[in-house]
Order: C-alpha cells, then structure tokens, then sequence
C-alpha cells in the first residue's frame, strides 16, 4: 500500500497535514521505527520519500476488505478500481461500500478484461457510487484527465515515472514512445528544463486527454503526436533521450529507438533482467549498433517471480 516516510520528529506535524489535505488513509494503521513514522496516504504527496508498506487494517464495524476477498485496489483521481475474484463477485457490492465509506472517491468500478489490442486498453464495470468512468488524476501536484475505459494509466508507476524525470538534463530532446494521457511527457515538462518531448501514441483517445493535460498543467514544450511509434519516431530525428513505457512489447520498438536516441529507457516484464539485457544485445549486434547498457532498475512486482525493469542504454 502507498505510504510516505517521514522522520520521527516531524510526525505529528506531517500528520495534521495530511487529515487537514483529506489524503491520509484512517483506516489504515500508521507505522514507526526507530527513526521514521509512515503514514498510510490516498495520492503521492509531493515532498515526501513515497514507499510501499503493509499497513495493518484497524478495526471498525466494517468487515476487513481481506476477509471478502479484496486483496488490493487502485484509487485513480476520484474512483475506485478493484478486481474482485469470481468466488466472491457476490459481495462486490459489500465491498464496493466499504471502500466508498473509508476513502475520498465518488465511484467503485471493476476491471472486467485484461489490458488488449494496439491501444491498451482494459474495459471497467461500475459497481456503486456516481456511474461515471471518466476523472482527473492527481500525481506529484500535476492532473491528468482520463477515461479508465478509453486509455491505459498506472497511477502505480507514480514513484518511477518521478525517479526516472529526476535522470533528464537541461535542453534534452525527449522522445515518449507510448505516451498515454501523459503522465510522463507532462512530469517531465513541469519538473525539468527539456527542450522538447514528442509525445506519441497510436490511441486517438489518449492524445485527446494528453491535449487536455498539457492545457490543465500548462506545458509549452510538448508536442503530442497520434500514430505509430516506429513511423512517427523516424520522422522526428535524433533524440537525447527515448522512454519505452510499453514493457510487454517494447522490444518490437527497438530498432527504431536504437537508431534514433543516445540514451533508452526500456520497460520489460520478466523473469530474467540478464536474458532481456542479451536480446537488447544481441539486437543491437545484428544491426551494427555499438551500445552500453547502464544498469536497470526494478519497478515493481508483476506476478511470482516476474517484475517489471527499466534497462538504461546509451548508444
């Protein structure tokens, strides 16, 4: 669960803070050590270390949401979205209660198909509270619109998306591959001073909402861009820097990322980060790109012993 980590001094400060801004979780019991205080939180909170803890529940007339079969959700901007098991479908109404009464949203919805087709999208169910699938984000102080049944967003990719904006460097020409409603191009244009990032995607849905966000968060150096990635990414030229956010297939991307930036970021999901650095090698061999790999980094867990990587190339 999302917390963030604070030094045990500042704790009762940051605490009535975080009631008074309505993001600090109640339901949730806050944590200590010898040194630090982690408080359970709706959102990432700009200025806080943000870390993922197991909060305990606390007790409350309510049926824990562990004992209904409710393992995890996602808050996205003002809805809740929970993936309920078939043996407990049920409750889902129980459940979808629950998770109204004890967190600052409007909507429960469900997750009915798993993320397909060329635009990556999943398709969502309301389940209780205002029917609605559309909502704005809010991630880092920035707010992104979006539709859950239109566009792909991973409001769990929060902490990556800021460690990886925290890399760029003054005047760098940036390429999103898969930009989404932006959640990336859009942190990296507030938070850094890139010249320009060309932002694509081949969903007409997400480039409509990822214009709404740079208007809603005032970008002036990005440019969105509808279409395919390998067409589109030839056209715009050389790029300092390339961000590969489409980890089950980004591979099939990578000659065209090799041939265009000095520095890939390419997202993966598997089991062995060493396998996918050979086939980034061996690929790059094949067509006579000299390349350096960097290191990776560990995102977050997929699935038992599968995680998703970022691998830093330069080329």
């Amino acid at each position: 669960m999302l917390g963030i980590k604070v030094p045990k001094e500042e704790g009762e400060k940051v605490r009535q803070l975080l009631i008074t801004k309505n993001v600090l979780v109640k339901n949730y019991k806050i944590m200590k050590d010898s040194h630090f205080v982690y408080f359970p939180v709706t959102h990432i909170i700009p200025g806080y270390e943000s870390v993922e803890c197991e909060f305990e529940e606390r007790p409350s007339h309510f049926p824990s949401l562990q004992s209904l079969g409710l393992s995890s959700f996602d808050l996205i901007g003002d809805i809740a979205v929970v993936e309920i098991p078939e043996e407990v479908q049920a409750q889902k109404r129980e459940i979808a209660g629950i998770l109204l009464a004890r967190n600052p949203i409007h909507t429960v919805v469900e997750k009915t198909t798993e993320v397909t087709g060329q635009f990556r999208v999943r398709k969502h169910a309301h389940v209780l509270g205002e029917e609605k699938f559309q909502t704005i984000h809010t991630e880092y102080g920035l707010h992104y619109a979006l539709d859950l049944n239109r566009v792909y967003f991973n409001p769990r990719l929060a902490t990556e998306r800021m460690r990886l904006t925290q890399k760029i460097k003054a005047n760098e020409v940036i390429i999103d591959m898969f930009c989404g409603v932006g959640p990336f191009s859009v942190m990296i244009s507030k938070y850094t001073h890139a010249r320009t990032i060309y932002a694509i995607d081949i969903n007409p849905d997400a480039i409509w909402y990822l214009r709404e966000n740079i208007r809603m968060n005032r970008c002036e150096n990005v440019i969105p861009i509808c279409g395919d990635a390998r067409k589109q990414v030839p056209q715009i030229g050389k790029a300092d820097r390339i961000l590969m956010n489409l980890p089950h297939s980004a591979f099939d991307f990578l000659p065209e990322a090799l041939r265009a930036g000095k520095t890939l970021h390419y997202y993966c999901i598997c089991e062995s980060v060493e396998e996918e650095k050979e086939r980034i090698h061996i690929l790059a061999e094949k067509m006579s790109s000299k390349i350096t790999i960097q290191g990776h980094q560990m995102v977050k867990s997929y699935a038992p012993h599968v995680d998703m990587y970022r691998i830093d190339v330069s080329t």
